[in-house]
């Protein structure tokens, strides 16, 4: 469900159509759970629905003048992330069907998946030093798709103190990736989902 509009949708719209990162930061944050949701709803994978959900805004992001001219963004963003969720999909069945030579020409992978899954390994590298309580709280919520309520029947904890360990998860997290990866585009969409 999106974040309940706090910007003026024309405004940022054209804001990031003229490249400000900041605007682009406040969209994929208002937006990142409803297309996940769409996401893992068809693919069934967390890892998978992520890299979609990713994929999609990288190419929102790639194709940024266009937003400006947007009359309904919510039309706009469901085109574009059913049209991404059904490739992704249409994919997964052809691996059933399609014999090996043809299926092994089909998945070279381009430069922003290798360019993710670096940011991604990154990422995990990055999980492993956290504490322990926070680094179960964040992998059963970012990784495992569990709510703060969820986590806090689970883990036996109040759901504040789920969301304590989570925001200091992330916020280690954006200042560890920062540190470490030198895409600031890519690291927008990472953490789009994490607030």
């Amino acid at each position: 469900m999106p974040e309940p509009l706090l910007y003026n949708e024309n405004d940022l719209l054209s804001r990031i159509a003229r490249g400000e990162e900041q605007a682009f930061t406040l969209f994929v944050r208002a937006h990142w759970n409803t297309i996940f949701s769409h996401a893992i709803a068809y693919l069934k994978t967390v890892e998978k629905a992520e890299e979609v959900t990713q994929d999609i805004f990288m190419r929102l992001w790639k194709t940024r003048e266009k937003l400006g001219s947007v009359k309904s963004l919510k039309d706009y963003l469901f085109i574009v992330a059913r049209n991404q969720i059904y490739n992704e999909a249409r994919k997964k069945i052809q691996q059933l069907y399609i014999p090996s030579d043809d299926l092994e020409a089909d998945a070279a992978t381009p430069d922003q998946y290798t360019e993710y899954r670096l940011t991604y390994q990154l990422l995990l590298k990055g999980v492993e030093l956290l504490p322990e309580q926070r680094k179960k709280v964040f992998t059963m919520s970012r990784f495992g798709g569990m709510s703060n309520e969820q986590i806090a029947a689970a883990l036996g904890m109040h759901k504040d103190t789920v969301y304590q360990y989570l925001a200091k998860a992330v916020s280690f997290l954006k200042v560890y990736m920062k540190e470490h990866s030198s895409d600031p585009i890519l690291l927008i969409i990472l953490f789009g989902g994490l607030s």
